[in-house]
């Protein structure tokens, strides 16, 4: 069975009615959800050094990037938003997957959008179709492949050529070689968390997804099944043997009502554990002095990503328990603004650190990536013990709680009213309306 193929019939064949109106609706809140990322990640360096590679390599001005107010190539563009919109570790995820798809696959979705001259429904189509091969081919091979290779990177390859595929008008057999192509340009490494790095594998993802595409378009050959043929990329990659679940069957809801968004500002691995501390904090009326002592169970993933102290720089810390679960005692949160430097360094946070321990809980890591249970137990100093275990992270808040995120977020660096006016088009933008749109109000920022 060529599964690669099955897969690109689904995503060429897949209909707004398929989809649902209130699917479609949640696209345009995931794109303002994205857009709140990459707007806010604005004035961090990384956002400059990527800035300056657009400038250098210039292009044909096809597709927007986020800030800049002349377009640029779709494949700079893509590359450019990919990376910013996940800078802030504040995009949406999935738990099966282990991954985040919004990163890569609207900053390819919109490029090639804009690229192809869609409307607002064609694109909310690649997003969906985009989504769709994510967390597919991510919970196909996961969580075997996760132990070295980065989901976002590798998986979000093929999702961002499905996505761009889409846009181009591609059909599955085109698709698939879209597949193939992707499938030699497909990196990224676990190893490199916790530093500017991981960015680069999140643009790669959305630049190359957008070339791969473009070049199936343009008739370069490919390798049939590139994904799960014997030699492909899952099992090149350290993928499981069981490719299934990369075939939707008909019965199955599409992946993208799986996606969910994050609550916190700190890598996915340390939300449940948040939530949990987070309830029993507001459910006891407690302060970081009432606690003694906070023992945090989690899997195993989470134990060797995120169980040490490390507050060198913001991307470290955002990948450190003792921290998060520092913040969340200290301030009774986990946003930006408790990765401030001044908070970073300061002696407080450590101290508070000293009094957390994390530790594997078997049972968990058996249910991992199906459930994220970790559970916090708090000894108070009047002689309590409090526990709560949470399974799954907080991720489908309501509507307002995303709109209010956002302009938490884009606020860090531009005016209200341009807030608005981005937040205005994302949300009431016409169906039939050209998607270039959306991409005019992504560049005409009024800056802080």
């Amino acid at each position: 069975m060529n599964r690669t193929r099955a897969l690109c019939d689904f995503l060429a064949g897949l209909t707004p009615e398929q989809v649902g109106r209130e699917n479609l609706t949640d696209i345009r809140y995931k794109t303002l959800d994205w857009l709140g990322c990459a707007v806010a990640a604005l004035d961090r360096p990384c956002a400059a050094g990527a800035g300056q590679l657009l400038l250098e390599a210039g292009g044909a001005e096809q597709a927007s990037a986020v800030g800049f107010p002349a377009p640029t190539s779709a494949q700079n563009a893509a590359f450019y938003n990919g990376l910013i919109s996940h800078a802030l570790e504040y995009d949406d995820t999935n738990k099966v997957a282990i991954t985040h798809p919004g990163a890569p696959v609207i900053a390819a979705a919109l490029a090639a959008a804009e690229m192809a001259g869609v409307d607002m429904l064609t694109y909310a189509m690649g997003v969906a179709v985009g989504y769709e091969a994510m967390i597919r081919l991510g919970g196909a091979v996961n969580p075997d492949h996760y132990t070295y290779w980065h989901t976002t990177g590798t998986c979000g390859t093929f999702a961002a050529a499905a996505a761009a595929g889409r846009m181009m008008g591609l059909d599955g057999e085109q698709l698939e070689t879209a597949m193939g192509i992707a499938a030699t340009m497909a990196s990224g490494l676990v190893y490199v968390f916790g530093t500017d790095a991981k960015l680069v594998t999140v643009g790669n993802a959305a630049r190359n997804g957008v070339t791969a595409a473009r070049l199936a378009m343009l008739g370069f050959s490919a390798p049939r099944d590139a994904f799960a043929a014997p030699k492909g990329y899952a099992r090149s990659a350290g993928g499981k043997e069981d490719l299934s679940f990369m075939v939707p069957q008909p019965e199955d809801p599409l992946m993208l009502e799986d996606a969910y968004y994050k609550i916190h500002a700190s890598c996915g691995h340390t939300h449940s554990a948040l939530d949990a501390l987070q309830a029993l904090l507001e459910e006891e009326r407690l302060s970081a002095q009432d606690v003694t002592g906070v023992e945090i169970r989690v899997y195993q993933v989470a134990k060797e990503l995120c169980s040490a102290y490390r507050t060198r720089q913001e991307t470290e810390a955002k990948f450190s328990l003792p921290f998060c679960v520092a913040a969340m005692l200290r301030y009774g949160r986990c946003t930006l603004a408790e990765f401030a430097p001044e908070i970073l360094g300061d002696p407080t946070m450590e101290e508070y650190a000293r009094r957390i321990t994390v530790v594997e809980e078997p049972a968990y890591t058996a249910a991992y990536p199906a459930l994220r249970t970790e559970s916090v137990t708090l000894t108070l100093r009047d002689g309590r013990v409090l526990y709560k275990a949470v399974d799954l992270p907080v991720g489908k808040p309501p509507r307002d709680f995303i709109e209010t995120k956002f302009f938490s977020l884009a606020e860090m660096t531009v005016t209200h009213d341009c807030a608005a006016a981005l937040r205005n088009t994302a949300l009431t933008l016409e169906d039939s309306a050209p998607i270039r749109l959306l991409g005019a109000a992504a560049r005409n920022l009024r800056r802080k």
